[in-house]
């Protein structure tokens, strides 16, 4: 047990043992309030709750290291993360110790990052922030998080998440013919089976099937500020999947391989560049992608990306089952297919109509009475059920 002993400048020490047995002290102005903290450590050490007041002291810089060295994730995923750290993140907190982090700071930083930066930016620094601070709870360096509950602008949670799609109508009436004769197998991939950047860039001629019009989705490009890598594997278990090939693409794919593959192939890859290397998202978005949506009309927000978004759309607009489309999407839940990857078609109160039209007036009416129940005088109608 801790005690409470007066000091010669009249305040007053809450003395205590931690889990460890090291001795630890704190000073305060009360008696009170020494027999007070002195309660709450001996409860928070019994149910194993306990914090000590000194962890806190460590730099936010410092820990956020840590934080990254018991990280496992892809190269890019780590980028990203880095790069919201050394811009946003450790300006403004690097110098504090975590214990000096506050709620109410925590907040006007939010605020104050809308005014600059764009929504789902703004939804990354603070999810990042909010996620080194909890690693701290629970490594019993913080007794709470103080990013816990602060009010991040609702369009700013939204855009983090929104994605946008286009009709079929435009996109084999606007986009296609728009894209060079080179790329457009590369753009009917992605509207035609769903696939990621990262996946179309490092598909293989080995992993298409063009007679059973099938691809097998298990290599994936990724790319970081030091070059471009093949990892082995999609981005998640539920990524390495078969997806079906509609007639079109397998079309397009066809068309493709008799005018660019090499003989002899430098590369197996479908979609190579001229060295044989897989081809980098920021060059294609220049010279290809942003050039198509000008010929177009098409919004110049519209993203490669945005192509997967359009394909689950169309599926499930044709009444195709929600878990066929998560299969061929890669996802492990279906509700990322619905919450994130398909949007209301432009017609759906007709569609949401057609579900009871016509037939549906039959079903509501009643068979007709059996004569040999009516009365004399002309029979009454049979009452309704109860």
């Amino acid at each position: 047990m801790g005690h409470v002993i007066s000091t010669p400048s009249g305040n007053w020490r809450a003395n205590w043992r931690d889990p460890s047995g090291k001795q630890k002290a704190k000073t305060f102005k009360t008696k009170k309030a020494a027999n007070a903290h002195l309660a709450e450590v001996e409860s928070s050490k019994h149910r194993g709750t306990y914090v000590d007041p000194d962890a806190g002291k460590v730099r936010f810089a410092d820990f956020a290291a840590r934080w990254l060295l018991g990280r496992e994730v892809e190269a890019r995923t780590a980028e990203r993360t880095m790069s919201l750290l050394r811009t946003h993140l450790v300006p403004r907190w690097g110098a504090l110790q975590l214990a000096q982090i506050d709620y109410m700071s925590v907040q006007e930083w939010v605020v104050e990052l809308g005014t600059k930066l764009a929504p789902p930016t703004v939804s990354k620094c603070y999810g990042l922030l909010k996620a080194i601070l909890a690693t701290a709870v629970r490594a019993r360096i913080l007794p709470y998080n103080a990013a816990e509950g602060v009010k991040v602008r609702r369009e700013a949670r939204e855009a983090a998440q929104r994605s946008s799609a286009i009709t079929r109508d435009e996109f084999f009436g606007k986009l296609l013919p728009a894209v060079s004769v080179r790329h457009k197998a590369i753009v009917c991939l992605a509207a035609g089976a769903g696939l990621r950047w990262g996946e179309c860039a490092g598909l293989t001629w080995s992993a298409l099937d063009l007679d059973a019009a099938t691809v097998r989705v298990v290599q994936v490009a990724e790319e970081t500020p030091h070059g471009v890598t093949l990892r082995p594997y999609p981005k998640t278990k539920a990524g390495v999947r078969t997806a079906p090939l509609p007639s079109f693409l397998t079309a397009e794919l066809c068309a493709h391989l008799g005018r660019f593959r090499e003989r002899p192939a430098l590369t197996d890859l479908v979609f190579p560049t001229r060295h044989g290397t897989p081809i980098l998202r920021g060059n294609f978005r220049r010279e290809v992608w942003n050039l198509a949506l000008a010929r177009s009309g098409l919004p110049t927000t519209l993203r490669f990306h945005d192509l997967r978004h359009s394909y689950a759309t169309w599926l499930i607009s044709e009444g195709v089952p929600v878990n066929a489309v998560q299969k061929v999407m890669g996802h492990a839940n279906a509700s990322t297919t619905l919450d994130r990857y398909t949007h209301a078609p432009t017609d759906y109160q007709a569609l949401v109509r057609g579900v009871f039209d016509p037939s549906a007036d039959d079903l509501l009416t009643f068979p007709a009475s059996d004569r040999s129940d009516e009365d004399d005088d002309g029979g009454a109608a049979l009452p309704l059920p109860a």
